[in-house]
């Protein structure tokens, strides 16, 4: 098999990555994944050839895997959590050296020196949405119900909030009501964000989750799914926007089945 014919994964945490391998192996790609240890999905290994479990930091043994197995082009998928990164993070040397100094540790700019280093080594990243065009909203309304005209000026009052948030590459989510900033997004994720707008009001406000001004779409695209819909509804919200085809949507159809049945609007602006 030629290296044209296999597709490297380099596997995060959540579906994403699994999604990922199923969808290059239908199209005929023999799969070889790096995964990380006590994060990536072991249903990885069902739809791979080959599977490298590594612990994260450790950016050689990564390298060493995909060169060895004739890898040109890589899918990164998955997310690793800035908590886990503070708390788990042992980095190798290789890792450290290229780290070394960085006056700007922003996600993208991390993520920039890595694929940096991959190139440089003779792997090739590919846009994170290949492979999952079924889950990467279009524009315009995913739901038959429709926001009201105040909930309207929330999501564009919220989605200018968030453009801003995202250019400082701080975080991708905004919780809004009555025009008033209830939660921004830091390094807890989006869950998180929703939970802790719900602490603070009694529902009733509006989420708005969009792409960084300048996204790199080799990388961390920002992410929803049903289990995100789920928790809205549970704490009364009443609107989700999310950025038209740069936002991954998993479990699509059965979050936009249980949202019309529980009236909450979905729009992808």
């Amino acid at each position: 098999m030629s290296s044209r014919d296999k597709l490297g994964i380099i596997a995060g945490g959540t579906i994403y990555p699994v999604l990922v391998a199923q969808g290059a192996k239908a199209r005929g790609y023999q799969i070889y994944a790096v995964g990380i240890e006590g994060l990536t999905l072991p249903e990885i290994e069902k739809y791979t050839h080959k599977v490298c479990w590594i612990n994260m930091g450790n950016l050689q043994k990564l390298i060493e895997f995909f060169r060895e197995n004739d890898i040109k082009e890589l899918i990164m998928a998955g997310n690793v959590r800035k908590a886990d990164l503070f708390k788990k993070l042992k980095l190798d040397p290789l890792t450290a050296k290229l780290f070394q100094g960085l006056s700007d540790k922003s996600d993208m700019n991390l993520l920039q020196v890595f694929a940096r280093e991959l190139e440089r080594n003779g792997l090739s990243l590919l846009d994170a949405r290949t492979f999952l065009d079924e889950y990467i909203p279009k524009r315009g309304a995913l739901t038959e119900v429709s926001p009201t005209k105040s909930q309207w000026e929330d999501i564009l009052f919220g989605w200018k909030v968030a453009k801003a948030l995202s250019g400082f590459d701080i975080g991708l989510t905004v919780v809004v009501k009555d025009k008033v900033v209830i939660a921004l997004e830091g390094i807890e994720g989006t869950d998180e964000t929703i939970k802790r707008a719900g602490e603070l009001t009694a529902g009733g406000f509006v989420v708005v989750k969009v792409a960084r001004p300048h996204q790199d779409l080799r990388f961390e695209l920002p992410v929803v799914g049903l289990n995100t819909v789920k928790l809205l509804i549970k704490l009364k919200a009443h609107a989700l926007a999310i950025e038209a085809e740069k936002t991954l949507f998993f479990d699509i159809h059965q979050a936009i089945s249980f949202a019309n049945s529980n009236s909450l609007p979905i729009l992808a602006l």
